[in-house]
């Protein structure tokens, strides 16, 4: 079974959560702000790996950028690269995946009834706000539904479970 299949996700999640209530479905999305960070790192890395006066080098430098600059992003808003959204019958929970000990294995929780969900598209990607209508807390995600991802089942089954 795969780490991305909607059985092994539900189980990552409910390992979490229980089971009381049940995890209706599951998905891996990653922080809307990843892009940003990725898109700064990108050019940092390029910069830096351009003082070795190589095309190697300035790749190399802009792929180690961006990696250093989405974990740093995600590290920096208590979240993980990847986050598993777990939908209940009361709750959407927004879980830290592989938090080791210096993130907390929820990042967020929104009630239902309460929460406002928006999506909007994006090529194959799908930008989810998260918007508590009480508390004012809100979350912007991003998803994928392209037929070739892994992750795009869980991410459908979670996007249909929001009503979008």
């Amino acid at each position: 079974m795969s780490e991305y299949s909607e059985e092994a996700l539900v189980a990552e999640a409910t390992s979490v959560l229980g089971d009381d209530p049940p995890v209706l479905a599951a998905g891996v999305f990653g922080l809307a702000g990843l892009v940003t960070a990725a898109t700064g790192g990108l050019v940092a890395g390029s910069m830096i790996g351009g003082l070795t006066d190589s095309i190697a080098g300035q790749v190399g430098g802009a792929l180690l950028g961006d990696i250093a600059a989405k974990h740093a992003y995600a590290e920096s808003k208590g979240a993980t690269l990847q986050l598993v959204v777990a939908v209940t019958a009361t709750h959407i929970h927004v879980l830290n995946r592989d938090p080791g000990e210096r993130l907390a294995a929820a990042l967020a929780t929104f009630e239902r009834e309460t929460c406002e969900v928006t999506v909007r598209k994006f090529g194959l990607s799908r930008r989810v706000e998260l918007r508590d209508t009480t508390g004012g807390e809100a979350l912007s995600l991003t998803g994928t539904t392209a037929r070739l991802s892994p992750l795009a089942k869980g991410d459908r089954l979670v996007l249909e479970l929001l009503g979008t």
